[in-house]
């Protein structure tokens, strides 16, 4: 571990390197949060800003792009057998599960935002004891300061600091209370204080700490200013018990260092701005027009009462001279420069119009804007979407190293899927995650979710990619295979019912018994499939114990509705010879049963059920 005072020194210098960067993201942030002021001369006012926020407009629609679809996760099989097969594709559902169970692709949407935004986007990975899985904590990329090594392309730096504020107040309600005076050397400050916070992070651990200037009142960005001591006291430290690093802070490719998509445009928004604002203050003129006093011959002009805005409705009153009003308008040139310094902006960040609601005025079919607009944004996406694989390939191996520490023999189990596909699986990390290396992938990168099927249906219409592969990258469906066993499922239900249907029209069905198949599928009790399965058994049993009865000479006793109706249901079920007299053999309808019952028992459940039921999947214990 190091000390409070190393810690401190790394903290200055990386304040220092990361400058340039952090003025940029403080400034990209009042512009998406709206709260960018517009310095103007005149009336000493700062307007603010009336010009459409492009800026906050691309940031999100392209980490809504980026975050659209869920990755794939894909372990591989060491050797090509089913026990090998099966412990792969746990590996990646319990790594899916993890995701869900966390929450990942919601906190995605934000990390899209924060890459595309401010060039970084810092995310640590930690143990969660009491859900028995890693989380994922996303840090805020003005708050962080990687170890200056890190470049786009390495997310795993050699340590990071983030730096952050925190009320009185809250470190006292965490037990930190005691620690404050230590640090201000004062006991009155007040809940409200705000107090910086230093947390280093490195392959050992996490060390936390508390620090202040001797003036703790005094909170400028720039905490080494001349003249200002910074004093530190450990709040806590945490062991790290994998040795690793813990953070991965994934930036975002440029030529040197990172940068946000939308920092080339800061300066014509300004521009676009300002020109806006005056506009506006030239048009409140024209309505409301300055006024002056000339003065006649030999007099000298005066107001006896006034000046008063004309807003107000008051008139003023001159002696000596004569009111004019001064009318104002905007120049000629301002419309079409406020208009072109929108179009640029547009340009430089890569905004089409598209994402605003709007279509290009040159555009003249669908087919041609899809491509302009796949031209625009496709590889940005495709871009982002392989960093935070990449990324999300370092965090799982994390979580992966964290599951095996903390909770390696132990089973535990998660839920994977969603709605009626949801399924429960129980893993053992040290046997599950032989390995740790696997491989995150976005199903073809630079699409969002809607592209991506249209692409996909596509593909399988041309015959160039089979309806297997489709389904696996397909962001809706979470097991291809399931998938499969469902639609093999629904058509083989489907025939099962046009065959029913048939035999009921012509009678061959005796109505008690498609009665009895109708009462177990409407009561929920049965599916169709095992419906007919049973209604099929309860006619062999019927008809096994009539000729039972014949042969102990009890042909004399009436027969049930249910042993009338067997024969007919077993000949109907065992082939052509469907009409046979009362008490005859019936031929072949013991084979046509036994047929029937092994075919509907060799079918897995899965399949036969039109709504798969939750099920616990063992994985390789």
């Amino acid at each position: 571990m190091k000390s409070i005072e190393e810690i401190l020194f790394l903290y200055k210098q990386r304040i220092n390197y990361y400058a340039p960067l952090q003025s940029k993201m403080r400034t990209v942030q009042s512009i998406y949060n709206g709260t960018a002021e517009i310095p103007l001369p005149d009336m000493e006012r700062n307007e603010m800003p009336s010009i459409p926020n492009l800026l906050a407009q691309g940031v999100d629609q392209m980490a809504g792009r980026i975050a659209s679809v869920t990755p794939n996760v894909t372990f591989a099989e060491k050797n090509n057998n089913r026990e090998e097969r099966r412990r792969s594709q746990t590996a990646g559902r319990v790594v899916t599960g993890w995701w869900q169970k966390d929450r990942l692709m919601m906190k995605m949407k934000q990390r899209a935002r924060h890459l595309i935004a401010y060039g970084m986007s810092p995310v640590v990975v930690r143990w969660d004891h009491k859900n028995e899985c890693p989380t994922w904590h996303v840090r805020h990329p003005l708050e962080t300061f990687p170890s200056i090594d890190v470049v786009a392309g390495q997310v795993v730096p050699t340590d990071v600091i983030f730096a952050y504020r925190r009320s009185v107040g809250w470190l006292r309600q965490n037990g930190y209370g005691e620690k404050v005076s230590i640090v201000t050397g004062r006991y009155d400050v007040t809940e409200d204080s705000s107090m910086l916070l230093i947390e280093y992070v490195d392959p050992h651990g996490t060390q936390l700490i508390l620090t202040s200037y001797g003036d703790h009142d005094s909170y400028a960005p720039d905490v080494f200013s001349e003249g200002k001591k910074l004093r530190g006291v450990t709040l806590e430290i945490i062991n790290n018990p994998i040795h690793e690093m813990t953070a991965t802070v994934p930036m975002r490719i440029t030529l040197d260092g990172a940068s946000g998509q939308f920092d080339n445009m800061i300066g014509m928004y300004y521009q676009q701005a300002r020109l806006m604002a005056l506009e506006t203050i030239a048009v409140e003129k024209g309505i409301f027009p300055d006024t002056y006093i000339v003065s006649r011959a030999g007099e000298t002009g005066r107001f006896l009462d006034g000046p008063h805005d004309g807003r107000t409705g008051m008139v003023n009153i001159v002696a000596g001279g004569d009111i004019r009003e001064i009318q104002s308008q905007p120049g000629y040139l301002t419309n079409p420069t406020i208009d072109r310094l929108e179009r640029n902006q547009r340009v430089t960040a890569g905004i089409p119009p598209e994402f605003g609601g709007e279509s290009g005025s040159n555009i003249r079919t669908g087919r041609r804007g899809d491509a302009v607009l796949s031209a625009v944004i496709d590889y940005p996406v495709a871009e982002a979407q392989e960093n935070f694989a990449y990324s999300l390939s370092a965090e799982n191996e994390i979580g992966i190293t964290l599951a095996k520490a903390y909770n390696g023999e132990n089973p535990a189990t998660l839920y994977v899927g969603t709605g009626n596909n949801t399924r429960a699986v129980t893993y053992t990390a040290n046997k599950v995650f032989k390995e740790k290396e696997h491989v995150v992938s976005y199903p073809a990168t630079g699409s969002d979710v809607n592209s991506l099927i249209i692409g996909l249906g596509q593909r399988v219409g041309l015959g160039i990619m089979s309806k297997s592969t489709a389904a696996s990258l397909d962001p809706f469906i979470d097991n291809a295979e399931t998938e499969h066993d469902k639609i093999i499922s629904e058509g083989l239900e489907q025939a099962l019912v046009s065959g029913i249907q048939q035999q009921a029209a012509t009678g061959a069905i005796p109505p008690l018994v498609l009665s009895k198949i109708m009462t177990l599928v409407a009561s929920d009790k049965m599916e169709l499939a095992q419906a007919i399965d049973k209604a099929t058994q309860d006619a062999l049993k019927e008809e096994k114990k009539r000729q039972e009865e014949e042969q102990a000479g009890q042909n004399d006793q009436a027969m049930t509705p249910d042993q009338m109706m067997a024969p007919a249901m077993a000949a109907a079920m065992g082939g052509p010879n469907a009409a046979q007299p009362p008490g005859s053999p019936i031929p072949g309808a013991g084979q046509g049963m036994d047929d029937l019952g092994a075919m509907l028992g060799s079918l897995r459940k899965p399949a036969m059920t039109v709504q798969p039921m939750r099920g616990v999947e063992k994985g390789a214990m």
